[in-house]
């Protein structure tokens, strides 16, 4: 092994940020197993179409997956879908990246008691945007930022975070939480404000100045998402080892960390097994999180 090509799944769209880095994975990977390592987008059903390829194909490690937060998140969105976490091994993290709360320069927030007072000038709620429907971070972070500063969130939808930053600046939305990557782009910008970071392990060095929510007093809007790579669980334990090993050099490789640079997403400073263990820290948040909103509708 390998004897033949192998794909990497992608479960975004051709040209975004996280498939420019799984193209850099994809060309790494390949000089490291010696073989032609295909990149296969499959967008679609809040990535749950990229985990189901993945899924319905062998345990022979020539398939992989590029995951996200979206592996879990999605099936807990559509619990019906066709695939369980233990279906997969996650066998290399690849960057991690938290996110920023972003309003409207326009505005007149420029702090979080801004923020709370035009909640109160609205009645308790304020518009948040959100990626999609259902449960995602997005909503926890609403939620738990909402019960600091006394408002409702009320979760208004967008296809992706381009539109959701532009639905803030246009003065759609009250706030978005923006992806660091994103959030670079909108420094210099003068219809963007940037308020705080959900990170709980100091500043960004990609965003220097900007506090973090736990720096505010507000420890638990904290999330980061993590990107990583996993394969079919089952898969042969030699052939599990030699992707380990390979993927260990590769996210170590000077050409995977100018990509994540590039993108503005932070290596991973931790073991495969802390990986893990943060990425089932993050589906029992979600857990929680979806067990709330149920007896809530109750």
């Amino acid at each position: 092994f390998p004897a033949r090509p192998v794909r990497l799944v992608v479960p975004y769209p051709p040209g975004a940020s996280t498939d420019s880095m799984a193209r850099a994975l994809a060309r790494e990977l390949s000089r490291e197993l010696k073989v032609s390592v295909v990149v296969e987008n499959r967008p679609g059903g809040g990535t749950t179409l990229g985990a189901l390829a993945v899924r319905n194909a062998p345990a022979d490690g020539y398939t992989l997956l590029f995951q996200v937060d979206g592996l879990y998140a999605g099936k807990l969105s559509s619990p019906g879908v066709a695939y369980e976490f233990g279906d997969f091994d996650i066998i290399s993290p690849l960057a991690q990246t938290p996110f920023v709360l972003v309003v409207s320069a326009a505005s007149a927030i420029q702090s979080m008691d801004d923020l709370k007072k035009r909640a109160a000038a609205k009645n308790g709620e304020l518009d948040v945007g959100t990626l999609g429907l259902g449960l995602s971070h997005y909503q926890i972070l609403a939620t738990n930022l909402g019960r600091h500063l006394s408002f409702t969130p009320k979760m208004i939808p967008y296809k992706g975070g381009v539109e959701g930053v532009t639905g803030v600046m246009g003065g759609e939305i009250d706030a978005f939480f923006a992806t660091v990557s994103l959030a670079v782009t909108l420094k210099n910008n003068p219809r963007a404000r940037l308020l705080a970071l959900t990170t709980g392990r100091g500043q960004s060095r990609f965003l220097p100045g900007v506090k973090t929510f736990p720096e505010l007093g507000m420890p638990d809007v904290v999330y980061r998402s993590l990107y990583g790579v996993a394969i079919r669980s089952g898969t042969p334990p030699a052939i599990r080892a030699r992707l380990e090993q390979a993927l260990l050099q590769v996210a170590q490789s000077p050409d995977m960390k100018a990509a994540r640079e590039a993108i503005a997403l932070e290596d991973y400073p931790g073991t495969v097994d802390e990986y893990r263990q943060e990425v089932q820290a993050n589906i029992r948040v979600h857990q929680a999180a979806k067990t709330l909103e149920g007896s809530a509708r109750q």
